[in-house]
């Protein structure tokens, strides 16, 4: 009886392992790399991305260099897209048609005097530069132009016991076009304010924008959430904001429940400071939207433990069947595959 205990123990938790879902992390496998070959009319010499003090109707060629350094032939793809504001509060360059908000400049990929992606194959250990022509502005413009040159690549997969999960690298280097050297404030505002689902979590979404033609950077974001006397106090740091872009910054809430909620929200950074109010009322229908699209979460990862408790059951019982009927039968022809003789 011990040994069929330790038997099955041991098969239990084998189960275990191979059922349960495993989380791996992605290795960033940098199978390739790459630089930004920067122009004499670079600003800072130092920095790896594009900042240009452009010229009215200059023609300007945007070169990245890309190496192979992995073990493997690998296509690497490269494209120009302009910034826009994530709703996490960070700057990104992956999307293709963004279009600036309220923008009084012309964006990047306005710009551009050509294709806009491109891509390359490279054989183990080479290089290969890619080129993006832009020609600024009929007129000199305040602020500055922000996009990005994004690569991806997809590299050696991730190998797990019961997951293979596909890599992929992606870089980006900034590309800041510049005309006048006159200061430019940001200009941001609040316009809108609802209740929402993110991952699950329950929260009010808060829609920000920037019209100004400056970015912002290292910003912390402060709120606090006032329903009927409880005060709720948020806080988030490093976040960046793009020139002439919008957002929703999702900010969760526990619980919410049916009432009003009065938020006031400061951002600030170096030289920057500016706060928000606004009250909003939640309905209890969308309370009750927000239950429910939880529920379907919730319920999705109940099935899934369903499943798993279900499958480890029916396969120790197929174990624990297989012990039995194979131990039964090893008592009835001996240990040597011979019936035992039975005295009369």
């Amino acid at each position: 009886m011990k040994k069929l205990l330790i038997f099955l123990s041991t098969v239990v938790l084998l189960l275990v392992g191979v059922l349960l879902p495993t989380k791996v992390d992605a290795a960033t496998d940098k199978s390739y790399s790459v630089q930004a070959i920067l122009p004499d009319n670079q600003v800072d010499k130092n920095e790896s991305y594009f900042d240009l003090k452009v010229e009215p109707n200059q023609e300007q060629t945007l070169k990245i260099m890309i190496i192979n350094t992995g073990a493997k032939p690998i296509k690497v793809s490269a494209e120009v897209n302009n910034a826009y504001t994530a709703d996490s509060g960070v700057i990104g360059y992956d999307k293709e048609n963004v279009k600036l908000y309220k923008g009084q400049n012309p964006s990047l990929t306005s710009l551009l005097n050509g294709k806009q992606k491109t891509s390359v194959n490279l054989k183990v250990g080479q290089a290969k530069t890619v080129s993006f022509k832009v020609k600024s502005p009929t007129e000199e413009y305040t602020g500055i132009i922000l996009g990005g040159v994004t690569t991806t690549a997809n590299v050696s997969p991730t190998k797990s016991k019961n997951i293979n999960i596909k890599n992929q690298v992606r870089y980006v280097k900034g590309v800041v076009l510049r005309s006048k050297d006159d200061g430019v404030l940001l200009n941001m505002h609040m316009t809108n304010a609802y209740p929402k689902s993110v991952a699950g979590n329950s929260g009010i979404a808060y829609t920000l924008d920037n019209t100004a033609p400056i970015n912002l950077n290292e910003a912390t974001l402060k709120a606090k959430i006032t329903h009927y006397g409880k005060v709720k106090n948020y806080s988030a740091k490093n976040l960046q904001i793009a020139p002439n872009s919008k957002f929703n910054y999702f900010i969760p809430i526990k619980d919410l429940s049916a009432g009003k909620y009065k938020t006031k929200i400061t951002i600030s950074s170096k030289g920057y400071k500016k706060s928000f109010t606004r009250t909003i009322t939640v309905s209890k229908r969308s309370v009750d939207d927000i239950e429910s699209q939880q529920n379907v979460v919730q319920e999705h990862h109940t099935n899934q433990w369903i499943i798993i408790i279900v499958g480890i059951v029916v396969l120790v019982f197929v174990v624990l069947w297989m012990y039995l009927y194979y131990s039964q039968r090893n008592k009835a022809t001996g240990s040597h595959g011979k019936k035992k003789k039975v005295r009369k």
